[in-house]
């Protein structure tokens, strides 16, 4: 008997189907969804639903006629030209919410490179960062938040990593994962086989070679005020007692510019003070500054870490990546901000 034959005196077996999901009616419930089953999941549910989210975008937009009244600059009529002259093409495609940076209470769909072009050009995203989202947009495999593609599309830099240890590449990798533009490592002590270490554990995880760029030098290489952009710098320890313009506080302010964050993961404290001098410096270059009617004061918060050394503290500023405590506790979270 072949594995195809069934013996006539045993009954055909009876498959009762998994109960569907239902498709939730609101926002709210798709972004939960979205959080507990994935990306991906999401969207084929939606797709077999035939949900208003996943329906081509020329027919989303004739739907929404009524709802939204096209002008100069909206986008919408390149995509319904581009959509029309492509029917072949990806009918398809994700959405990205738009409700995050300038406070819109209306959902809007970026279906296409054009669509996303359209929306953040001139609205001081920087060129890179609307490239990388007009390459999401583009891409008929994705459904996003704005949120979440803003902060897939965002600059991302780290300093005080020199990629000594199996954590420190597997962080940066990890979080070049999560980033369309990969990370920007720098360290005056970055070792000199960084790269190689690197590209390997980039390559042994889906990504490409350079998904992490070491860097044998100040972070206040990648520039000046550079808007859109998260920093990570965990354990800086001496680097924050340098006099300026050495120093951790001063470099911070000179690589974030408009809309940018960084996050700092102190030990030793209070004894050693990292946490307290790095805040006292940032007062200082504010203070400095305060007679500037141009210049985005930074702001910060301090946050206590009750954990032991080797455990994991969630470095915020959009990591998806957890970084396990090294030297001795206790820890600070300093998260600055130039809003």
């Amino acid at each position: 008997m072949t594995q195809y034959e069934r013996p006539a005196d045993r009954a055909p077996e009876r498959h009762t189907p998994a109960p569907r999901t239902p498709v939730p009616s609101s926002r709210a419930g798709i972004l939960g969804l979205q959080r507990s089953m994935g990306n991906a999941a999401v969207l084929r549910m939606l797709q077999r639903s035939g949900h208003t989210y996943a329906q081509p975008s020329t027919q989303r937009q004739a739907e929404g006629e009524e709802q939204h009244r096209h002008g100069a600059g909206c986008g919408h009529q390149q995509d319904v030209q581009r959509s029309a002259a492509a029917p072949e093409g990806p009918q398809i495609q994700r959405l990205v919410y738009d409700s995050v940076d300038n406070g819109a209470t209306e959902e809007l769909f970026l279906d296409t490179e054009a669509a996303a072009r359209a929306h953040y050009e001139g609205r001081g995203v920087p060129e890179e960062v609307v490239d990388r989202l007009a390459a999401l947009a583009a891409d008929d495999d994705q459904f996003l938040t704005q949120d979440q593609a803003m902060t897939m599309s965002r600059n991302a830099v780290t300093g005080a990593i020199n990629v000594i240890t199996p954590q420190e590449a597997h962080f940066l990798v990890g979080l070049a994962g999560g980033r369309v533009g990969g990370v920007s490592a720098y360290d005056p002590d970055m070792t000199g086989v960084a790269q190689g270490i690197l590209d390997n554990i980039s390559l042994g995880n889906g990504l490409a070679a350079g998904a992490v760029v070491a860097n044998r030098d100040s972070i206040t290489e990648f520039g000046h005020h550079r808007s859109h952009t998260d920093i990570f710098v965990p354990h800086p320890g001496p680097w924050v007692h340098l006099a300026p313009p050495h120093d951790l506080a001063t470099c911070l302010e000179h690589v974030m510019g408009p809309s940018s964050h960084a996050s700092v993961l102190t030990d030793n404290e209070p004894t050693q003070g990292f946490g307290q001098t790095l805040v006292n410096n940032i007062d200082a270059i504010n203070e400095a500054h305060a007679g500037d009617p141009d210049y985005i004061l930074l702001t910060y918060t301090v946050t206590e870490e009750n954990v032991q050394e080797g455990q994991p503290v969630d470095l915020g500023v959009r990591s998806i990546v957890p970084y396990n405590t090294v030297h001795r506790p206790g820890y600070r979270v300093i998260r600055v901000s130039r809003a």
